[in-house]
């Protein structure tokens, strides 16, 4: 098989597409006829356009509305077909996509759409043409790709051959056992889209909410595994219809694409690409710290149960740790990890530890990510990392790694490392772009294989947020991602305001809730104040004694509970941090909370307001000037 992608998968002009297409590395492309209409230059230089960029153009598609028709009605379909060959043949392809009729005046009957695409055949045949059927989802009388099939089967002409879309196979819950039992050459072309699971009509599913393999939750390894079985040597081509490819840039979907491809070859058994290392744990965070915001993240750390327990050989940063958690401040003014772009106090590396780091690297490298020597970020440890979407790192090591790291890189211990109550990084939340959203699920699970719940809406007081976290087997790794289409939702504030995706918060657990929130109300850490409303509703929703609901409103904790277990959550205030702490703790409790974020983020909104009121209050006293 090789690579190929749709041009209506892309933004811009046909110029625009072709070169990103090309230069992300595929092989083939299908010709969305509309971005052919619009085309400024020849049918004939279109496709020297495409020749010129080293792509095979796969297919003129789509040919629509042509089986099943009587009268001048089918000579019109055989006329239009005439057109689509002589267009084909200035562009230089032999293949021809259609898809089954919605004509509401064509008549049912397989032998009837069989002796028509017979016919067809015939007339491709004598200009050396190709003609590939494909079951639409929402068909009239052909949506399922059994009954394409057998339409390819009795028109028995060589010249006719099938379309596999996994789009149109998933949405219509089809079985995909009787795709093994298709012999390869007569599947003319194979076409992969991905999707969330939504319950909605086929057509606004299918125009809308398409996306690449890896990146929705269609069962796309099963479906390799029965094409593996037909000997299927053609083209595997994405066929994405997405409002946020539509809007986002060519470039990044296109390198995102390839990558699809890439995942989904890994899928085969003779692929060579290494199998996936899950995700154990986070090793540790890193944060660039702003100079003036040294002294009040030390204090917050402090008061978290944290200590500093060794600081850098040549560089001014420090190893903070408790428990299993480890958090790097790098206040180094030279240090050219940071995110670009990004000058404020922020969560800029992540280290990810697995069984194997070298076999992870490999996969990534296989599948076309970008791997960041230590040198290309001016740093004197000897860690390889994956640069992301958002401009941070995600670091691969394993144990061995992280041991000679600490010694090496901070060999200075100040304390030993605390065993309080703070036990792990519970979870990491991203806010993102939506072509970033999309961009970090294919990261994350096309490398480390991790399963992704059901997306869900977070309703925030702006609009609502699009979340979906992705998780490891045993549920030490959580990556909550996050976007909106609303400008001013929490997520989108924070995209505006620091110049990007990144960690929007980051979740430290705790085995004892009642020790952590004394221990920061002690030490006077500002936490998120949550309204007195907010518990009596709890007090009618659960059954909590009346001194639990006193104690977690006077500590502002907010309170969940599912079949397996209680989950407390407890708010740090942001300061001018790009991001803040949530402690949390679990007990068998399996979500994030969800049902608490509104409360939350509308807390954070009213708590931004009232700073900014602050801040707009205070006298101007280099002009002498009031700014109330």
């Amino acid at each position: 098989m090789y690579s190929s992608i749709a041009t209506v998968c892309l933004s811009g002009s046909l110029e625009e597409k072709v070169d990103a297409i090309a230069q992300a590395g595929f092989e083939g492309l299908e010709l969305f006829e509309n971005d052919l209409t619009a085309f400024t230059g020849t049918p004939r230089e279109a496709g020297e356009l495409i020749r010129s960029r080293g792509l095979k153009l796969v297919t003129l598609q789509p040919f629509r509305d042509f089986e099943g028709l009587q009268g001048r009605a089918r000579e019109r379909a055989f006329d239009r077909a005439e057109h689509k060959f002589d267009l084909m043949e200035e562009l230089g392809t032999d293949l021809l996509m259609a898809c089954s009729t919605v004509h509401p005046d064509s008549l049912p009957g397989l032998s009837r759409a069989a002796d028509d695409y017979y016919e067809l055949g015939e007339r491709a045949a004598r200009r050396n043409l190709r003609v590939a059927y494909e079951a639409l989802a929402w068909g009239r009388h052909i949506h399922d790709y059994r009954d394409s099939w057998e339409v390819v089967r009795r028109a028995a002409h060589p010249n006719v051959g099938l379309v596999l879309d996994t789009f149109h196979i998933f949405s219509r819950q089809t079985e995909l056992g009787t795709i093994g039992r298709i012999p390869g050459d007569r599947i003319f072309l194979v076409q992969t889209a991905d999707a969330p699971r939504l319950s909605m009509d086929h057509l606004s599913w299918s125009r809308h909410y398409r996306c690449f393999p890896g990146q929705g939750e269609l069962q796309m390894d099963k479906f390799m595994a029965m094409l593996d079985e037909t000997r299927y040597d053609g083209p595997l081509s994405h066929e994405i219809f997405n409002d946020v490819f539509r809007m986002g840039h060519s470039d990044q979907t296109a390198r995102d694409g390839l990558r699809s491809y890439n995942l989904l070859r890994s899928m085969q058994a003779d692929s060579g690409i290494p199998a996936p290392q899950p995700i154990e744990s986070v090793a540790f965070l890193e944060i660039a710290v702003e100079p003036a915001d040294l002294t009040s993240l030390r204090e917050l750390l402090s008061a978290l149960g944290m200590a500093c327990v060794g600081r850098h050989h040549t560089l001014n940063a420090e190893r903070w740790a408790a428990g299993d958690v480890n958090l790097v401040l790098n206040a180094e003014s030279s240090f050219t990890g940071r995110t670009p772009g990004r000058d404020a106090t922020a969560v800029t590396a992540i280290g990810l530890r697995v069984a194997n780091a070298y076999e992870a690297f490999k996969r990534a490298d296989k599948l076309g990510y970008d791997i960041v020597e230590p040198e290309e970020v001016g740093a004197s440890h000897r860690m390889s990392a994956l640069r992301n979407v958002d401009g941070s790192l995600s670091y691969i090591i394993d144990d061995s790694q992280l041991s000679r790291t600490w010694d090496r890189e901070f060999p200075v211990d100040v304390q030993p490392v605390p065993q309080g109550a703070l036990v792990d990084i519970d979870h990491i939340s991203v806010a993102l772009s939506y072509h970033d959203y999309l961009s970090l699920m294919l990261q994350y699970r096309a490398i480390f294989q991790l399963a992704p719940t059901p997306s869900f809406d977070v309703t925030d007081p702006r609009g609502l947020i699009q979340s979906q976290v992705l998780q490891n087997y045993n549920g030490r790794f959580r990556l909550a991602l996050n976007a909106s289409a609303s400008p001013d939702t929490a997520s989108n504030r924070f995209v505006r305001q620091y110049g990007g995706s990144g960690i929007h918060h980051v979740a430290l657990r705790t085995s004892a809730m009642r020790d952590t929130s004394a221990a920061l109300q002690q030490a006077g850490t500002p936490v998120l104040p949550i309204p007195g409303n907010y518990y009596r509703d709890l007090a009618a929703r659960f059954d909590l004694p009346a001194q639990t609901l006193q104690w977690m409103q006077a500590h502002h904790i907010l309170f969940d509970q599912d079949g397996e277990g209680d989950f407390h959550q407890l708010y740090t205030q942001p300061g001018r941090q790009a991001f803040f702490f949530e402690l949390v703790q679990r007990e068998g409790y399996q979500g994030l909370g969800a049902p608490n974020a509104f409360v939350r983020v509308t807390a954070q909104q009213r708590l931004e307001a009232e700073i900014d009121g602050i801040a707009q209050a205070t006298p101007n006293h280099d002009s002498g000037e009031s700014q109330a």
